[in-house]
Order: structure tokens, then sequence, then C-alpha cells
């Protein structure tokens, strides 16, 4: 065994699904499969059934979270364009480190697609924090656009696109401020799985072809993405089997290992897991110090991924793969939490 230490991870884009649906997910199980996966620090999205875009729904969740979970929750604050006379209780409460704003389908009532009200909120958002935007191709274009007009800080999540990669490369080279995340699950799939796995393998963006993905890698090398953001999205079998199926995979518990697996396979250098999973997230989103704390990853180790799963839903869309490091230890503000992989 050859252990490497690590801070604990910092994950800026999570759905713990609490309160709301906790059928499929809470605070206490996903904070659970954070620290299984080596992360002590995640940030919630806004978007649950009641969407968290007032100062009540707001501190309700942050009181469940307080009460139930394992690790340090974050939050990001959401919009539908309607509720910006409430942006300035937000900018100094330390546990909101971003504004989400969906320009493409979510669930909820938070869709912006129109441009005078996105601008409003842009307008609106006078803070150093980060606006974080779920935005595809034209929607995207049109958030870099407002960004830069407005001379706001800019996160684009789960870039998944060739020639949304362009577009933030391009905005970089202006000197913008912009960064941009991307998910195991782009990085390591494409629309021939989606073929293959039907419901298990739908989430927003879809997955995209092999010259995407490609992309993806590229930018990631580059430094035009800065961070790997799970999505971690849980949702019940039975919702991922229906007709329609709910879109969102788990992603938690296995990014370590698929960034594990692409430093052995030559993708990306070993150094830059600790970039993209510690160091940009905190200087973006300014995640507080976490004393005592710090995981041990053994990066030779190799393993399949299969059941039982910390996650709630039960279930991987890598179930089966080879993954190569593991997550040994997990040490939490003084307490070990994970030993020889296993939860004490």
């Amino acid at each position: 065994m050859s252990l490497k230490r690590y801070p604990g991870l910092i994950d800026v884009h999570v759905h713990l699904r609490d309160p709301g649906a906790t059928h499929k997910e809470d605070f206490a199980t996903g904070s659970r499969a954070a620290i299984k996966g080596g992360f002590t620090y995640v940030l919630d999205m806004p978007n649950n059934p009641v969407p968290i875009i007032s100062l009540d729904s707001l501190n309700e969740k942050i009181d469940i979270a307080n009460e139930k979970s394992r690790c340090d929750i974050g939050f990001h604050y959401g919009t539908n364009g309607y509720n910006t006379e409430t942006f300035k209780e937000i900018w100094n409460n330390p546990k909101v480190f971003g504004l989400k704003v969906y320009c493409n389908h979510t669930t909820g009532e938070m869709l912006i697609e129109d441009r005078s009200l996105l601008e409003g909120v842009f307008k609106a958002w006078a803070s150093s924090k980060p606006i974080l935007v779920h935005a595809e191709g034209p929607q995207l274009k049109m958030a870099i656009a407002m960004a830069k007009k407005y001379k706001r800080r800019l996160h684009i999540c789960h870039i998944s696109q060739a020639g949304e990669v362009m577009m933030v490369r391009k905005a970089k080279a202006t000197g913008q401020k912009i960064t941009a995340g991307v998910c195991p699950h782009h990085l390591f799939m494409t629309d021939k799985d989606r073929d293959k796995m039907a419901g298990y393998a739908m989430m927003k963006p879809p997955l995209g072809t092999t010259r995407d993905q490609k992309a993806l890698w590229a930018g990631l090398n580059d430094k035009t993405i800065d961070v790997v953001e799970t999505d971690h999205a849980p949702h019940t079998r039975a919702e991922k089997e229906k007709e329609s199926p709910a879109n969102g995979v788990p992603g938690l518990e296995t990014a370590v290992g698929l960034l594990g697996k692409a430093i052995s396979e030559k993708r990306i250098p070993a150094k830059l897991l600790k970039t993209v999973l510690y160091d940009n997230p905190k200087k973006i989103f300014k995640i507080p110090d976490q004393k005592d704390t710090y995981i041990e990853i053994d990066l030779d180790k190799r393993y399949i991924v299969k059941s039982p799963y910390e996650t709630k839903c039960g279930w991987t869309p890598f179930e089966g793969w080879e993954l190569i490091g593991s997550v040994e230890t997990v040490r939490f503000k003084g307490k070990t939490l994970i030993k020889n992989a296993k939860f004490l």
C-alpha cells in the first residue's frame, strides 16, 4: 500500500435532495457518500422541490443540514429572476458560496431563458461570490456576455461540449473572471453509453460525443477547465427506469477512483487531482480551512465498483468498472471516520 495524504477534498456541485426528495438522498446519507469518496466539504444546489429562493427556505435547509450532516456543507442560493430584492441579505451569509442560475431545463420553477430577466439577475448580484450557471450553447454565450457587461465572477457548471470549452477558453484569454467545472461522467462516458444504459445514463447536460469528450480532457489539461465537480444527483432505480427517466447520476463515491484511473492511463498528471478537487475549488469559492482534516489515497490500488454504496439511491453508472485510487483514510476535524477504506 502506497498512501498519499491530501487535504479533505471539495465538491462544489452536489444535490443532496434534502428537503423535499429524501426518498432518494438526504443530508445524512449524502454526507456519508461524500466522506466515503474523500470529500469533507460539499456545496449543495438550490433546485429542491421547493426552490431555495427565499431566506426562509435557505434557513430551513441550513438547519436540517446542521442536524444531519457528517461533513461540512455549504449552499448556493437560487433565483427565478424575481427574488433579487433578497440578494443583499445573502451576500454576507457565510454558509452561501454563490448564486445558481438555470438557463436550461431544471427541476422546480427556476428556469430563466428571458434575456431581460437574466440581465436583471446579473445586474442585481453585486457580490464577489460567483454566479454559477447551468447554460448550454447559445445560453452560455449569453451568460458570458452578461458577466462581462456587469463585471461579475462567473462559474460555468458541468461543461460538456467542445464548443463550450472553446467559449470559455476565448473568454479567459480576454482576462474575463470566468471558471468552469467538468463532471466525471462527461469525461468517461459518451452518448454511446446512453444507448447501452438507457435511463441510467440520462443527465443534464446530456452525454456528448467522442469529440466533445476529447475537448473536455484537453480543457482540463490546459487549465481552461478549473475544477472537477460530481453533480452528484441521485434518483431511485424506479425513477431511472421510467419511460421518461429522471435526469442525474450519483458521483461522490467514484470521482477519486476515476481520476486515479485517468492518472494511471496518463490522461492527466498526478498533481492535477489535488488541483481540481481541492486547490481550485477552495480558491474560487473561498472555502474555509478545515482544521485537523485530511484524507489518504492509495493511488496504486485497483478495485471493482460494486455495492454496497453509501448513497441512498444504491447504484452508480460505473458499476463493474475497475477504478484506481482508493480513499483509505478520512480524518475530519480531529476524528477518524474512514480507516482501511471503511467507516469506523
